[in-house]
């Protein structure tokens, strides 16, 4: 058998260098050998304290709606150890419980996460996991996006405990053999990652762009990062030629 941790962060902006972790939301997954013994076991999600000033603020509130009074609110149980600590060391006991961390967008999540969850055995929902999802060329798309296509209605989002129950909910949908979908995932999430170069002329550039690379200002070329083991299947998708910066 094996065991998942499903994690999901809400924070208060987008780079880790600069923003803070303000919710986090974990479910423990059994993977058995049958449907029967395959599923959600525990869970646990808890507000984390963020004392804001000119420098922090939450620029997510919009989109998750955790507001500045109710993440400082959290600040004096975290002082007093109450709730929010036991939330937390289990939070930390359960991701170390588990053989992976499976995350909907995990260089996102694992980015916030590191002093909480030390190993470096993550599975990438949306790069790792074969759903089956028709994804686009540059190969991300929402958690949303998938629920929906595996025929989940969505109630509420952006808060950390809602977005871990859809995606365990996911993997409950997720069509084939799980056990073996998660097995390709484990090999995906273990591939080295290339950086790959466009060779093309200012007149092609709209071709690699259509192909999911990236400009590079400062270097002034076409980038993207391809997984070691998807590197022949997407180069013969191409009509220029690539380099491995």
């Amino acid at each position: 058998m094996t065991f998942l941790f499903v994690v999901d962060t809400e924070t208060t902006g987008l780079s880790a260098e600069t923003a803070q972790l303000c919710e986090i939301s974990g479910t423990l997954y059994r993977i058995g050998p049958s449907k029967e013994t395959t599923g959600a076991i525990a869970s646990v999600s808890a507000l984390m304290p963020v004392k804001f000033d000119d420098l922090i603020t939450n620029e997510s509130e919009a989109i998750n709606g955790i507001t500045q009074e109710l993440t400082e609110s959290v600040c004096g149980f975290a002082e007093g150890y109450g709730y929010h600590k036991h939330a937390v060391d289990l939070f930390v006991e359960m991701a170390n419980s588990a053989d992976y961390v499976f995350a909907f967008n995990a260089e996102f999540d694992k980015a916030f996460l590191k002093t909480l969850i030390r190993t470096d055995n993550w599975i990438c929902a949306m790069q790792d996991f074969d759903w089956g999802y028709p994804k686009k060329a540059h190969g991300n798309y929402k958690l949303i996006d998938l629920a929906l296509w595996l025929g989940i209605g969505i109630s509420t989002a952006h808060r950390a405990g809602d977005d871990v129950r859809l995606l365990v909910e996911c993997l409950n949908r997720s069509k084939g053999n799980l056990r073996d979908s998660i097995d390709k995932a484990i090999v995906r999430a273990n591939s080295p990652i290339f950086e790959v170069q466009a060779l093309v002329s200012y007149a092609d550039r709209e071709l690699a762009k259509a192909a999911g690379f990236s400009w590079n200002a400062p270097q002034k070329i076409w980038l993207k990062q391809v997984k070691e083991c998807d590197f022949q299947e997407f180069v013969q998708t191409l009509s220029f030629e690539v380099e491995v910066f």
